[in-house]
């Protein structure tokens, strides 16, 4: 059986290359060719605290952007030549920082000749939590198409994303956008600003200014008017600032895992909560506020989204110019294990704002 590499955590701390079987794909499976694939937070935990490896060795890699070189007997969606990205949210055998890798047809998507692989190696797995997030986990109604042909019952109601500047963030905005939500409040650095204004955002606040929750509080209303956000950060700190203008009878989404600390980063003294509910010391919120826990490696379990999130509504929404790529950066100097380990490192030490690190395969 013939073999390639593959960048994989080979015990905490240790990110190594190894040879992984090159196998045919199964009867609902393309096979991919790996051009590119994105670095995200959760891979530093992954690496650094050794979170959600059953064993080692466990590779990297939740998207992949590249080129389908066969397909399963069962798939009829996809054939060789196709350009692809795909959500490798699966095992280790299906992750992306491969030089090969067998991926259900359900996580693909066929991207335009317009779209350059590094730029779709950006998308899969912010789209689908931003997708997931507000059309099922916080039940807004879905569109039967985008743009909306109507608006949706509650349009003018305030929403606010909590930490928007994030890639999940963006997606969130501009999925609202297009489904004809019209009171789209978000926080950010104010260099984003600008940027999430073009999205589709209305209301843009400085999540470091000292007037945060009086502006926020204008911006729906008044006082615990709000009664639905999403928190794109969950530390400590964001779901304070939330609770201050959150309706007590309000809903917040929580994209997981919820920080102990206040930030993104995660020191090895700090706690990370998988799943609710909250520590009560960890819990800001009313007893009466709806708190939903978002993970989105559960998508799946919603049939609809199975069958037509990845392979049928994002490559729609790429092929309309409806959606895109978020600001990105590709590494491509150095070997391959060294441009994996400058992936991590940027995350580490808090110099990604705004984009995605993208990691050139081959």
């Amino acid at each position: 059986m013939s073999a390639h590499a593959a960048i994989a955590v080979t015990s905490k701390g240790v990110i190594e290359t190894i040879e992984v079987p090159t196998e045919e794909p199964q009867d609902d499976e393309i096979y991919v060719k790996v051009e590119y694939t994105a670095v995200i937070p959760p891979e530093v935990y992954m690496v650094d605290r050794g979170m959600f490896i059953e064993s080692y060795p466990y590779i990297l890699g939740f998207t992949t952007a590249g080129t389908v070189m066969k397909v399963g007997n069962n798939v009829e969606n996809f054939k060789p030549n196709d350009r692809v990205t795909t959500y490798a949210y699966g095992p280790s055998h299906n992750k992306g920082m491969q030089q090969y890798v067998n991926q259900s047809s359900s996580v693909c998507a066929k991207i335009p000749d317009s779209l350059s692989l590094e730029a779709a190696a950006t998308i899969p797995d912010n789209f689908v939590c931003a997708f997931y997030t507000l059309f099922n986990q916080l039940s807004l109604p879905m569109p039967s198409s985008f743009p909306a042909s109507v608006d949706p019952p509650l349009a003018d109601t305030p929403i606010l994303i909590y930490g928007a500047g994030t890639t999940a963030g963006q997606y969130m905005i501009r999925l609202l956008h297009l489904a004809h939500y019209k009171n789209i409040i978000v926080t950010a650095s104010t260099m984003h600003h600008e940027y999430l204004r073009s999205l589709g955002a209305t209301h843009a606040f400085d999540y470091r200014s000292f007037t945060l929750i009086e502006d926020l509080n204008r911006a729906v209303g008044g006082p615990n008017k709000l009664s639905v956000a999403v928190d794109c950060i969950s530390a400590i700190n964001t779901m304070v600032n939330i609770k201050d203008v959150l309706s007590p009878t309000g809903t917040v989404a929580l994209l997981m895992p919820v920080k102990e600390g206040i930030s993104l980063n995660v020191d090895e003294g700090k706690n990370m909560i998988l799943d609710l509910p909250l520590p009560a010391k960890l819990n800001p919120f009313e007893k009466e506020t709806n708190i939903i826990g978002v993970r989105t490696f559960f998508y799946q379990a919603d049939p609809v989204l199975k069958e037509k999130l990845m392979p049928v509504i994002l490559p729609d929404l790429l092929e309309k110019g409806l959606i895109g790529a978020t600001p990105y950066r590709v590494l491509d100097q150095g070997n391959l294990q060294q441009r994996a380990e400058q992936a991590l490192g940027l995350h580490r030490t808090n110099q990604v704002h705004g984009e995605k690190i993208i990691v050139k395969i081959h």
